[in-house]
């Protein structure tokens, strides 16, 4: 039995013939206890090296932020003495001492970080010079410059990561990983209007833009007054005055696509913003739409591309042999070994779960428990839920409830007869009370709406009209004709969650028509009109009526399906986040008995301030201590994402606060831990279950397999990757752990894990799958994605005013 696993990264073998000199200056004129204070050093940084086309980045040395700049006459000599940075303030640049040599061998926690700016740098820049590949922007993947194969109006471009890494036993490797893009086949209309503009969705959405040999990546901010004859620049390249149209052809050359050739005078231009906020002009003719993997177009075309870890193993050496052998670190030539990093399987066992009425489920052969395998575990969840006997964890009767739903839809099948009837049985069954899930119900008229907003002010309208007191719960199905455009669907969702919330207190959720559309057949029975489920469909229907049951109405309710039978390391989780001004908290107590999810607005689209973390961790910790049987001394938070200096700040502070209150004991203490939902580095497990030549092997010999799930593997005592998902809930594709980032704090890293391993196992949402997020970070993102989504307040205003 083989008891390594193979990662992705492959060594960097001749790091001892590399070297560097840097130069620091200490940056002057910020306070770390500005709230700006990170994203002006971020913005520092990422604006300098964007000028110097040169690698800089900042380190800190008792408690100073410094710059790091390479020892190079020619970027000194261009180092401005000081930038501006957000509310009008002035940073300047103090040179400190002489340039210190880089060690690339013997290196600390300052010099890694200087080690890793330093090389990622250098080999974007290598790759950067390879005509077969383009990179949509800096620290993006790589693509091969021609679309592997075309499906109907969508381009399918294969690409691949690559960074640089530490090694979990030191020194340094390259961490790859392919991926795919998809890019509309055709551009834009090259006389788009400003109409066309908006109504199609191009405003904010991401474009690659064709400029010559070179393609970029691009988010439109605005629609340009002056088409691509009209507008002039002067071309930072040559200082001549040309217009968008001239420059354009005279960057592509002779001899030119015909796309090119035959651009109208009057071509249109779209305004975005470059990574030091400059406006730029490109021609719309010139635009590529980019699709996410969500969108409708794409979902069929991204499940048929997913990549199974036979062919993704053999894709990544492929890609180190064709594009890495060769690169070079200024004069040197880097040896990158042919063979990845292996490292030792360790795994956790997954916790014994507590169902309604007493039932434990185990996979470690607990005493007085029923047992399953970790192979048949999320089935076994779902068939306890939907047992008479066991059911839900938490029930307690209902407080009230609405189910809002189009009237076109009410008349036909969602009503009591067939759609709601069945709905409120599975939820019953699952979640049995006295008086049962029984929702008033209000209609809404969805005829002849123009938007997504008129339809979401009638619902706001007829949900004010029925209600009979503020607070309780609401179940919304939206019509199917909005479901089927993303951005208007997304819009009515925002708009509807948030005006429930913010009008009525009342916590709504969303359904879609769609599916019941597909399912319904109209039928008539000696003349009476009724709808039945067509045969082949009543598997998805009963599929569906479940995950809404689950989804829309009991976790809406806050009603958990199971909670954790053995106990966390920490005695209180808490996860945060912020999204688009709206900040999300989820406290998890030690054994998950509570579970309280609590939502505030925010001044910052990113980051919280001292005093609103502050206000929500007192409130809510000591609201949890009260319903607490044991002391909370261990705390540990989880930041979906980064952590910021004001958020610390401001956790610290409750902290202090909560003890000077006698609400946790002096002993406590708070641990910070960052999980981010993209990791920089590309990192994958592969179990090679028996050697073959891969060389030779082109076809699936079902010797590679995907890590086993609660596998983790620490690249350093900060740093670890933890499988939450794995082979025993096939998904058909390849494994992505989490990465994990254990800032500071007093627990042990394997208990750090361990934690958000038992937390992703809280699977709520599909409880016969596998999460990749702990609850923590997964009921909060759920929420916040809806209720931080923008709309636009201004024409629901309009209409407001309108119907006053």
């Amino acid at each position: 039995m083989i008891m390594n696993y193979e990662t992705v990264i492959f060594p960097l073998n001749n790091l001892d013939q590399l070297s560097a000199d840097y130069v620091l200056y200490e940056i002057v004129g910020l306070t770390d206890s500005d709230e700006d204070f990170d994203s002006n050093i971020q913005y520092i940084v990422k604006n300098l090296s964007y000028k110097l086309k040169h690698p800089v980045t900042s380190i800190e040395r008792d408690g100073k932020p410094l710059l790091v700049v390479r020892n190079d006459s020619e970027i000194i000599e261009n180092l401005p003495a000081d930038i501006m940075v957000k509310r009008g303030i002035m940073a300047c640049f103090r040179r400190i001492g002489d340039p210190i040599i880089l060690d690339f061998v013997n290196y600390d926690e300052s010099s890694k970080s200087i080690i890793l700016r330093f090389l990622q740098f250098d080999l974007q820049t290598e790759l950067n010079k390879n005509p077969a590949l383009w990179q949509p922007s800096s620290g993006d993947a790589f693509f091969n410059d021609e679309a592997r194969e075309t499906i109907g109006n969508v381009s399918v471009f294969n690409g691949f990561f690559v960074r640089v890494v530490e090694l979990p036993d030191g020194g340094f490797g390259l961490a790859i990983d392919v991926t795919k893009k998809y890019i509309s086949r055709d551009p834009l209309n090259v006389k788009l209007t400003r109409q066309q503009f908006k109504s199609e969705g191009v405003k904010s959405s991401h474009l690659v833009y064709q400029y010559g040999q070179h393609k970029y990546e691009i988010r439109a901010d605005h629609f340009s007054d002056l088409n691509a004859s009209e507008y002039r620049f002067n071309r930072p390249s040559d200082g001549k005055s040309v217009s968008l149209l001239q420059d354009t052809l005279e960057r592509f050359g002779n001899p030119m696509p015909p796309f090119v050739a035959n651009l109208p005078d009057d071509a249109s231009a779209i305004i975005y913003k470059t990574n030091d906020n400059q406006e730029r002009r490109v021609i719309a003719g010139l635009c590529y739409r980019v699709f996410d993997t969500e969108d409708p177009q794409i979902r069929k075309i991204h499940k048929k591309s997913i990549i199974i870890p036979f062919y993704r193993r053999m894709l990544i050496k492929a890609v180190r042999n064709r594009y890495l052998k060769s690169l070079r670190y200024g004069n040197v030539q880097l040896n990158i070994s042919p063979t990845p990093v292996l490292v030792e399987k360790t795994k956790f066992p997954s916790p014994d779960l507590l169902f309604g009425k007493g039932t434990v489920l185990t996979t470690n052969n607990s005493d007085g428990a029923i047992r399953t395998s970790i192979d048949n575990l999320g089935r076994k969840r779902k068939n306890l839920l939907l047992d008479k006997n066991v059911g839900f964890y938490t029930t307690a009767t209902f407080q009230t409830q609405y189910f809002v739903v189009p009237q076109t839809i009410f008349n036909m099948y969602g009503n009591r007869k067939f759609f709601l009837e069945h709905l409120i049985s599975q939820v019953d069954i699952m979640h049995p009370t006295e008086s049962g899930w029984n929702p008033n119900v209000i209609t809404y008229d969805d005829r002849g709406k123009k938007n997504a907003i008129e339809i979401g002010f009638e619902i706001l309208q007829k949900i004010k009209e029925g209600i009979t007191k503020t607070g309780g719960y609401a179940l919304v199905m939206l019509p199917s004709n909005v479901e089927r455009v993303k951005r208007q669907h997304d819009d009515l969702a925002a708009l509807v969650v948030s005006g429930c919330h913010e009008d009525h207190s009342i916590t709504a959720s969303i359904m879609h028509s769609d599916t019941l559309e597909e399912c319904y057949i109209h039928k008539s029975v000696q003349g009476a009109s009724t709808y039945e489920v067509r045969n082949d469909l009543k598997g998805k229907y009963s599929g569906y009526i479940l995950g809404v049951a689950i989804n829309q109405v009991l976790l809406n309710n806050e009603r958990w399906p199971y909670i954790l039978n053995m106990p966390l390391n920490a005695d209180l989780t808490i996860g945060i986040d912020v999204k688009k001004k709206l900040a999300g908290f989820t406290f998890v107590d030690k054994f998950s008995k509570n579970i309280l999810t609590k939502f505030d607005k925010s001044d910052n689209k990113e980051r919280l301030s001292s005093g609103q973390v502050v206000k929500m961790l007192v409130k809510n910790i000591a609201l949890l201590c009260n319903h607490s049987s044991s002391p909370v001394e261990k705390i540990v938070i989880h930041r979906d994402g980064r952590l910021f200096t004001s958020e610390r700040d401001g956790i610290l502070m409750a902290i202090k606060i909560l003890k000077e209150k006698d609400i946790i004991p002096q002993t406590a203490s708070v641990s910070f831990v960052e999980i981010p939902k993209h990791s920089i580095s590309p990192f994958r497990l592969f179990d090679v279950t028996k050697e073959y030549d891969i060389k030779q092997q082109r076809v699936d010999n079902g010797l590679v397999l995907n890590p086993e799930i609660g596998s983790y593997v620490k690249i350093n005592p900060k740093e670890a990757f933890l499988c939450t998902t794995g082979r025993e809930f096939s998904h058909g594709g390849s494994s992505n752990p989490l990465y994990v980032k254990y800032s500071s704090g007093t627990l042990s890293l394997d208990n750090i894990l361990q934690d958000i391993y038992f937390l992703s196992c809280l699977a709520y949402t599909k409880p016969d799958d596998c999460s990749r997020y702990p609850v923590t970070i997964k009921i909060t993102d759920r929420r916040i994605n809806t209720l931080g989504s923008p709309y636009d307040e201004e024409y629901l205003d309009i209409l407001k005013s309108v119907n006053i």
